[in-house]
């Protein structure tokens, strides 16, 4: 299942941006419940966020794969947004019970349109 994509500004055409792919496997069901939880508060963290351009979720619960799309006006909205709260304490406190992380960074130009998740996942693979 993938959420919808939530816009929080347009992509100018002749700017160029930041995009970020992850894949997030939790190593069991119980740390699977515990990031759904989380991820609630990150969403609402993200919706203040200074530099977010949009985002977009992947949850396969039975599978136990997670991926995050997201674009991001440049390298230090991304970094701000991951060292702030609540996301820096979520991901301290599940980072044991993860399996292999891996992000993958990319730019795009504003007049390319946002990422497809085809191509994230691509990219993640």
């Amino acid at each position: 299942m993938k959420s919808p994509w939530k816009s929080f500004g347009t992509l100018e055409p002749e700017r160029e941006y930041l995009v970020l792919a992850s894949s997030i496997p939790p190593r069991s069901l119980s740390s699977t419940w515990r990031m759904f939880r989380g991820a609630s508060a990150v969403r609402r963290q993200l919706a203040q966020t200074e530099g977010i351009v949009g985002f977009s979720l992947l949850a396969e619960p039975l599978r136990k794969r997670y991926a995050t799309l997201s674009v991001w006006a440049d390298d230090a909205a991304l970094e701000a947004f991951a060292g702030a709260e609540p996301h820096h304490a979520l991901m301290g406190s599940l980072a044991p019970e993860m399996g292999p992380t891996k992000f993958v960074r990319w730019s795009i130009r504003g007049a390319d349109g946002r990422p497809s998740w085809s191509d994230a996942l691509a990219r993640l693979a």
